[in-house]
């Protein structure tokens, strides 16, 4: 599973802010559990998602980089952060809502570490509790490897990704940084994502949870036309 350890430092200034993920993720939990007091994130990164969790919640995050961590304890001071890998995490108390976004799943290319996910997010929530979480689509993965490699500039700084196909329905991000000035190369980091038929997920998490929702990022049903899906599953 991918690290993030060297990405970490660049990673805020090359994605930006989540204002746009984060309205969807509050009005999501307003609606599906709206007298939640904890919620819980998993692989939190830098902690984009949990700095705009409305202050009446107890935000916690976990993430396997110590790296992003780090990032986010400067940057969301008030949450309680932990390095834990999200297969199976340990908490000693549950919480209301848990969390697990950016197609964070899509970093784990066995479907088994999916299902260890969706079981350890069930086993932690409290009743009538809410997992929330997106992943990109193998038409998403499979679109991107077909496009040419991209650059984004940022802090005098550019960056160079390339998405390659690496059979078997694993793309690698090949993600370069360079000074914009004397072009040297400043870090690189290769980061695998994979995904699995969205209707092949539904079963799984059906099994799981008593209810089971998704649409896709136009806040539509689920199609074949659609690249990323959100699913919200209550215990």
């Amino acid at each position: 599973m991918t690290n993030y350890n060297i990405f970490a430092k660049f990673y805020d200034s090359i994605m930006g802010d989540r204002y746009t993920e984060a309205d969807v993720i509050k009005e999501l939990i307003l609606k599906k559990c709206p007298k939640a007091e904890k919620i819980l994130d998993i692989a939190c990164g830098t902690g984009s998602i949990l700095k705009l969790m409305p202050g009446k919640y107890k935000i916690y995050g976990l993430d396997a980089s110590k790296e992003m961590l780090a990032v986010a304890e400067k940057k969301v001071s008030r949450a309680r952060l932990s390095c834990q890998d999200m297969r199976d995490f340990k908490f000693s108390e549950k919480f209301d809502v848990i969390l697990c976004l950016f197609d964070s799943i899509n970093h784990l290319i066995e479907l088994d570490d999916w299902k260890k996910v969706f079981i350890n997010a069930q086993k932690y929530l409290n009743n009538n509790g809410v997992f929330i979480f997106d992943m990109n689509t193998e038409k998403k993965l499979r679109n991107l490897s077909d496009k040419s490699p991209f650059t984004r500039k940022f802090d005098g700084k550019y960056m160079i990704m390339n998405i390659t196909n690496k059979g078997k329905g694993v793309v690698n991000w090949n993600i370069k940084v360079f000074e914009e000035k004397n072009k040297n190369m400043i870090f690189e980091e290769n980061i695998e994502e994979k995904s699995f038929p969205v209707e092949g997920i539904t079963e799984i998490l059906n099994n799981i949870y008593s209810e089971v929702e998704s649409f896709d990022q136009e806040k539509n049903k689920v199609s074949e036309n659609s690249n990323r899906v959100y699913f919200i599953c209550s215990k």
